[in-house]
C-alpha cells in the first residue's frame, strides 16, 4: 500500500522555514535593541524552542556569533554580574524583613487587645455561677493598709 506523504512533508517545510525567519528575525530586532542574545531569549522571542535551535546550524553558528558580538555581553564581567545578584538579593531579604516586621507588629496589637478583653471580668453580678481559680478577680480596694503588712 503506498501513502502519500507530500502533503505532510511540505506543511513541515513550510513550518520550518516560518520558524527559521522568525528566528533570524528575533536575532536581528535583538541586535538592534542591544539586548543581551541568547539561546534562551531567542527561543522566547521567536516562539521556537531552545533544542530547535541547537538543531539548526545555521541559526545555531548566529547565535553563538551575534552572543560573542553583542554589546550587552561586551560590556558586563562576572564580578559586575555576581555584584548585581548580591544587590538584588538583599533588596529582596530587606523587602520580606520590612513585610514580617508588619505582620508581627499587626499580631502584637491584636495579641494586647486580646489580654485586654480578657482582664475585663466577665461575670455577672446575678450570675449563679462560681467563680473558678483562672477567673480574673478585680481588687475592690486597692489601698494598702498597714495592718495589711503587719
Amino acid at each position: 500500500m503506498l501513502k502519500n506523504t507530500e502533503g505532510l512533508k511540505c506543511s513541515a517545510r513550510r513550518r520550518s522555514e516560518a520558524a527559521t525567519e522568525r528566528a533570524q528575525s528575533a536575532i536581528q530586532r535583538m541586535q538592534a535593541d542591544e539586548v543581551e542574545i541568547n539561546f534562551r531569549s531567542v527561543a522566547a522571542q521567536a516562539g521556537v524552542s531552545t533544542a530547535w535551535l541547537y538543531k539548526t546550524k545555521a541559526l545555531r553558528a548566529a547565535i553563538m556569533k551575534a552572543r560573542h558580538t553583542s554589546p550587552a555581553a561586551a560590556g558586563e564581567n562576572p564580578q559586575h554580574r555576581q555584584r548585581l545578584s548580591q544587590e538584588r538579593i538583599v533588596a529582596t531579604l530587606r523587602l520580606r524583613i520590612k513585610i514580617l516586621e508588619e505582620s508581627n507588629r499587626t499580631l502584637t496589637e491584636q495579641l494586647e487587645s486580646a489580654y485586654g478583653r480578657l482582664a475585663i471580668p466577665t461575670t455577672k453580678p446575678d450570675s449563679a455561677r462560681r467563680l473558678h481559680v483562672n477567673d480574673v478577680r478585680v481588687p475592690m480596694n486597692s489601698k494598702k493598709k498597714l495592718a495589711n503588712y503587719r
